[in-house]
C-alpha cells in the first residue's frame, strides 16, 4: 500500500508558540516515516525572522526540521494540514484539510479571514484541530459542527525537558544570583493581559512580606511581541504604587533573551515553583514542561489546563468564570493564589509526586504520543 502524502503548511524556524508546537510534530512525523512536505507560510508578522525570532531547537533536530522539502506544483497530496495565524480555511487540492487553531477566549473573530469563515464551515472535508476542550468551544460558537472540531492536545520532549541533576540546577541559580536558600518563582510568556502577569506580581508583592526568601524570575517574549517587563511592572506600578515597593522591584528577574531548549529546561529546573495564574489560553504548554522539568506548577483551575491537570504535578487556582458579548475567561482568585503559592513555599504539598508526574506526562502528554491522534486523522 502507498504511504499517504502529507503537505504541512506553517511556520519553521522561529520560536512562535504554533511554529513550535508545528515543528515537534514535523520531527515526529519523520520519525513515523510518513511521506512529508512543507510549505512555509508568510509569518504573521513580516519582521519575524529566524534570526531575531529562533526556535531554539539545536543541532540534527533543526536540520530534521529543514530537510523536509517544499511541494512543487504538480504534486498532488492526500491532506493539507495547515498550521499558522490567521486561520486559512480556503479550499486545498488534497481531499482532507485539517486546520489548527486555538480559542483563547473562546470567540476567533479576528482570527480568520472572514470571507472564509463560510467556506470552511461548508466545506465537508474540512476539520479544525484544536488543543483543549476550553478551546474547542470558540470554534463551536463559530457555527462548526461539533463533530468536525477535533481535539488534540500540544506535548513535551521528555528527551529534552527533564530533571536536571544538583550540579546544573545549582549553576542556573547562580546565573540567577539565586542563592539556595531563597524560593524562586518562574513564570514566561507573552507577558499579554490573559497570562495573568499582573496578578501574580500582586501575589508576590503580598508574599514578599510574609517570606522575604522570595524570589520571582519572569521571561518575557518581547522578541515576539514587543512587550518588555519593564512595560508591564510600570503599568502595575501606576496602578498598584504601595504594592510594588522597591524591595519587591529587587526581588525580580528580568529575562528578555532567546533560550535554546536546553537552557529553558534548566530555567525550569532551577524554579521551585512555575505559576501560571492565567486568564484565557488555548494550551498553556509551559506549565507542562515546567512539570516534566520536575518543578511544581500552580495553575488557573477552569480553564485549558483541566485537559491535563494532574494532583502530582501541582495545585490548582480558584477562578471564576467571566462572560460578555466577545470573550469568555477565567479570572484566577488573588486569595487563592497567594494560599496555593504559600502551601508550597512551606513545603505542605502532601500529593506532589515526580515520578508518577513523569509517567503520566509520557503516556498522556508525550509529542509521540499527542502526534500520533493528528496523524490518525490524516
Amino acid at each position: 500500500m502507498n504511504k499517504k502524502k502529507i503537505l504541512i503548511e506553517g511556520w519553521r524556524g522561529i520560536n512562535h508558540s504554533y511554529a513550535m508546537v508545528n515543528q515537534y510534530q514535523l520531527l515526529e512525523m519523520k520519525e513515523m516515516g510518513l511521506d512529508l512536505q512543507h510549505l512555509d507560510l508568510p509569518f504573521y508578522n513580516p519582521k519575524w525572522n529566524p534570526i531575531n525570532n529562533d526556535s531554539g531547537f539545536e543541532g540534527e533536530d533543526k536540520q530534521r526540521i529543514a530537510s523536509i522539502p517544499s511541494p512543487k506544483n504538480t504534486e498532488t497530496h492526500d491532506t493539507t494540514y495547515r498550521i499558522s495565524f490567521p486561520y486559512r480555511y480556503y479550499a486545498a487540492k488534497s481531499e482532507k484539510l485539517l486546520v489548527f487553531g486555538t480559542s483563547e477566549f473562546q470567540n476567533i473573530d479576528g482570527f480568520i479571514y472572514q470571507n472564509e469563515l463560510k467556506e470552511g464551515i461548508d466545506n465537508p472535508g474540512l476539520k479544525v484541530i484544536t488543543p483543549s476542550n476550553w478551546s474547542k468551544v470558540g470554534f463551536l460558537n463559530a457555527g462548526f459542527d461539533e463533530s468536525r472540531v477535533v481535539v488534540v492536545p500540544h506535548g513535551v520532549n521528555q528527551k529534552i525537558y527533564k530533571p536536571i541533576s544538583p550540579l546544573r540546577r545549582k549553576q542556573f541559580r547562580e546565573a540567577l544570583k539565586v542563592s539556595n536558600s531563597e524560593f524562586l518563582i518562574l513564570s514566561l510568556g507573552a507577558m499579554t493581559k490573559n497570562k495573568g502577569i499582573d496578578i501574580l506580581i500582586a501575589a508576590f508583592s503580598k508574599l514578599k512580606v510574609k517570606y522575604p526568601h522570595l524570589k520571582l524570575v519572569l521571561k518575557d517574549s518581547s522578541n515576539l511581541y514587543g512587550i518588555r517587563i519593564r512595560d508591564v511592572l510600570d503599568n502595575f506600578k501606576k496602578q498598584n504604587s504601595k504594592l510594588l515597593s522597591e524591595n519587591v522591584v529587587k526581588s525580580i528577574i528580568s529575562i528578555s533573551d532567546n533560550l535554546t531548549q536546553s537552557q529553558l529546561n534548566g530555567l525550569y529546573g532551577a524554579a521551585d515553583c512555575y505559576a501560571s495564574p492565567y486568564r484565557a489560553e488555548g494550551f498553556n504548554l509551559a506549565p507542562l514542561e515546567a512539570a516534566a522539568s520536575g518543578t511544581p506548577i500552580v495553575i488557573t483551575k477552569g480553564g485549558s489546563t483541566d485537559d491535563y491537570f494532574h494532583e502530582t504535578i501541582g495545585l490548582q487556582i480558584e477562578s471564576s468564570l467571566q462572560k460578555n458579548k466577545n470573550a469568555t475567561h477565567r479570572e484566577p482568585s488573588l486569595d487563592s493564589l497567594i494560599d496555593q503559592l504559600s502551601i508550597l513555599i512551606e513545603g505542605k504539598a502532601m500529593r506532589l509526586n515526580n515520578e508518577l508526574t513523569q509517567q503520566f506526562i509520557g503516556n498522556n502528554f508525550s509529542w509521540p504520543v499527542v502526534t500520533k491522534k493528528l496523524v490518525d486523522i490524516f
